[in-house]
């Protein structure tokens, strides 16, 4: 593999507030995808996404601060060759919906400023914007391979799955993958799955469940009535209710709802609010169609407190697959 060249670059305006500080920060905590990504030590951020016209090979992305000041993020983009205009607009796009950057928050955070307990996590996470799963298979990959297994469990399995099939591309003799297409991943039988997945029972699943997510149209998910895109996922087989509301959320930026009678939603609750806690009915009533906003916020803001906002740890070092040597 050779180096990939800089094919073109991007200025991407986000809605105020934006702190790209906050979404690192996300990014080094969220466990199904801590290694999917580089951080310099000047603060760029580099990841791969599928070439947007050719998902055999990658592109890798370079996101910093814009240097105007202005929210949103400047974007460097390395192919194997020049973007037409069209492919360097589904790049913005992707980046965009990774970072969430188009996310409207002004009435959720108008509500959290009422909320007392939320309201101290604003000094540090008012400028946080969700940092999604880059696609809906790989979102819904990672949570098939939860099911009877732990995160950690499922987030290494899920890289070992990105660095076999994934497209690579290398930026300064580093070598960065994307996840690949559910067409294919399916194409692999479940005896070949066995070695990503754990056990038999994970590798069939995955494959029916990734089978099913081919034939959806994520785009059209992502607009669709909220309720219309629940269905749609449920319809697949082997997702069930949780998977549904955490691909909306996670994956699709969709915050309408959250299963927050599971455990680690009574956690955080708990964790924010102390006791008495408030029950999912009066959080759901209190923060309507931005509840989801409500629970990325607590869940990855809470351990910020008590760590000051320059105290970033440096990137997890990559498996030594990943670092290549980079042909002459």
């Amino acid at each position: 593999m050779t180096e990939l060249g800089i094919t073109t670059r991007i200025v991407l305006s986000a809605t105020a507030p934006f702190d790209l500080a906050c979404s690192r920060r996300a990014m080094r905590t969220f466990t199904p995808t801590n290694n999917d990504q580089f951080v310099t030590s000047d603060g760029r951020v580099r990841k791969a996404f599928l070439h947007p016209s050719d998902p055999s090979r990658a592109v890798v992305t370079e996101v910093m601060a814009r240097d105007d000041g202005e929210p949103g993020v400047a974007v460097t983009v390395y192919g194997d060759e020049p973007l037409t205009p069209s492919e360097t607009t589904a790049v913005a796009t992707a980046v965009a919906n990774w970072l969430s950057l188009d996310d409207d928050r002004d009435e959720f955070l108008a509500i959290a400023r009422t909320d007392p307990a939320m309201a101290r996590l604003l000094p540090v996470a008012e400028g946080l914007h969700q940092v999604c799963f880059p696609t809906l298979a790989e979102a819904a990959a990672y949570f098939t391979l939860t099911h009877r297994s732990t995160a950690w469990h499922a987030a290494t399995r899920k890289r070992r799955l990105v660095d076999e099939h994934g497209p690579w591309g290398i930026v300064e003799g580093r070598a960065y993958s994307a996840f690949p297409t559910a067409a294919v991943v399916t194409t692999l039988t479940p005896r070949q799955l066995l070695a990503h997945t754990g056990s038999q029972f994970r590798a069939d699943r995955l494959l029916t469940v990734l089978s099913g997510i081919a034939e959806l149209d994520e785009a059209a998910l992502r607009t669709a009535p909220y309720d219309e895109a629940r269905d749609a996922l449920l319809a697949v087989r082997g997702i069930g209710t949780f998977t549904a509301h955490a691909l909306l959320l996670r994956a699709l930026g969709r915050p309408d709802a959250v299963p927050l009678e599971r455990t680690q939603f009574t956690k955080t609750a708990l964790a924010l609010y102390g006791e008495p806690t408030p029950d999912p009915t009066d959080l759901r009533r209190r923060y309507g169609p931005w509840i989801g906003w409500w629970a990325y916020t607590a869940r990855t803001a809470l351990g910020w407190l008590a760590t000051p906002a320059g105290a970033e740890a440096p990137s997890p070092p990559p498996p030594a697959a990943r670092l290549v040597a980079v042909a002459a």
